[in-house]
């Protein structure tokens, strides 16, 4: 009797080793199953903050680019309006610039203009001094021309006087030679005429009183000859002072005329001079004019041309605000998304196997032993200190976990298993 309980007792024991075995083994697997599933939850938590922090740090990212936005569009705008300001400025600075420059040229141009007139009017009194000294020069030169003149006009009344009287006088002497001529010639008649009457006188006759009148006749002849040749001779020495007289009036004459002819030419060229000088100042008075002007037209050509009305100016547009740059809040995950699984099971239903292996293995040893007639002897009160059979609430493992049913209740930890 005693071999099959022992058998029995065997069988019983070696199933419950291999349930054993089986129970530990699945103990570790549970246990890296949990190391496991508390890594991940970890790194799910990990991930979460994580998460959280690059949204949160790209809603300030947003919140940075949203002030620079602004503060580049308004460091834009006050940029463009500065310059806008100072072109404003820079128009006005050359308007006033263009406006003080043509006033100035103005200025400079007037005041040309009546430098000009008075180099022009100072020119034209000297030119009219000018003139006036020509023509008193010109006055003075035909007064000495008439002086002359007049002199010439006394100087040929005096030849001609001289030349009058030395003709009268030459006419008188001559008429006077031949008064005295005359009178000699009639004292010869007279002697001759006495002298025949003496001769008649003394009646002579004959011969001798021939001879005797003859004598009377020829020395009355011959004296009468002698007259005659002394009046002739008379005669031609007061023609030749006739001719004398006038040739040298003629020589005089051709001397005037000569001195005339000069003085003519003084006259012509008096009138001519004062022509030219009339020419000359109408010349002068000409060129003065040109020269007024091209000095007024040099000065209108320094002046500059009237800056434009300060309204037809090209207006200078104003700036515009720079657009607003829209930029999109940051995303923010507002639901946390659910964590990751928990550590499967292992050990569900660990225990029934278990149990059923020794059960099992009990039976087996029972049959064996009821076969050997080891309960022959075993009476009815004989009782089984094994476990219920009930599934539910078991106590096992080393960490205490509690189980309930076959799932895992991961909100019933309070950690993970080291």
């Amino acid at each position: 009797m005693a071999w099959p309980v022992i058998a029995g007792i065997a069988a019983v024991g070696g199933a419950a080793a291999s349930a054993i075995g089986g129970i530990q083994a699945a103990d570790a697997a549970q246990s890296n199953a949990n190391k496991q599933a508390k890594f991940q939850k970890e790194m799910a938590d990990y991930n979460w903050e994580e998460k959280k922090n690059q949204e949160s740090y790209k809603a300030y990212d947003v919140e940075i680019a949203r002030i620079n936005e602004e503060n580049g569009r308004l460091f834009t705008d006050q940029m463009m309006l500065d310059k806008y300001n100072r072109e404003l400025y820079i128009r006005d600075y050359n308007y006033r610039s263009l406006v003080e420059e043509y006033n100035k040229t103005e200025g400079q141009y007037a005041r040309q203009i009546d430098y000009n007139a008075m180099s022009a009017t100072l020119a034209r009194d000297e030119q009219t001094l000018w003139m006036d000294e020509q023509l008193k020069q010109a006055s003075f030169d035909y007064e000495g021309i008439l002086l002359e003149s007049r002199s010439l006009d006394i100087k040929a009344g005096k030849a001609k006087d001289t030349y009058a009287l030395n003709q009268s006088d030459i006419s008188l002497k001559q008429r006077g030679k031949r008064a005295e001529f005359v009178a000699k010639s009639m004292e010869g008649w007279q002697k001759k005429l006495q002298a025949e009457g003496k001769a008649r006188a003394m009646g002579q006759a004959g011969r001798s009183g021939r001879k005797n009148r003859q004598s009377v006749l020829a020395m009355a002849g011959q004296q009468q000859a002698m007259l005659n040749s002394m009046v002739t001779r008379s005669d031609l020495s007061f023609a030749n002072e006739q001719l004398k007289n006038s040739q040298e009036y003629s020589y005089a004459r051709q001397d005037i005329d000569v001195e005339r002819a000069g003085v003519d030419i003084s006259l012509r060229k008096n009138e001519a001079t004062i022509d030219s000088a009339v020419a000359q100042n109408k010349a002068n008075l000409l060129r003065i004019d040109h020269q007024n002007y091209g000095a007024d037209m040099a000065a209108d050509n320094q002046r500059l041309a009237p800056p434009p009305a300060y309204e037809d100016l090209p207006p200078i547009p104003a700036p515009y605000y720079s657009p607003q740059t829209h930029i999109a809040d940051a995303y923010r995950t507002e639901k946390k998304p659910p964590g990751p699984a928990g550590a499967p099971n292992l050990m569900a239903g660990a225990g029934l196997q278990m149990a059923g292996q020794i059960a099992s293995g009990i039976a087996k040893a029972g049959a064996g032993m009821y076969e050997a007639g080891a309960f022959d002897n075993l009476g009815s009160s004989s009782s089984n200190s094994g476990s219920t059979g009930s599934d539910a609430g078991y106590t096992y493992g080393e960490g205490g976990h509690s189980f309930s049913g076959d799932y895992y209740d991961a909100g019933s930890l309070s950690g993970y298993p080291t």
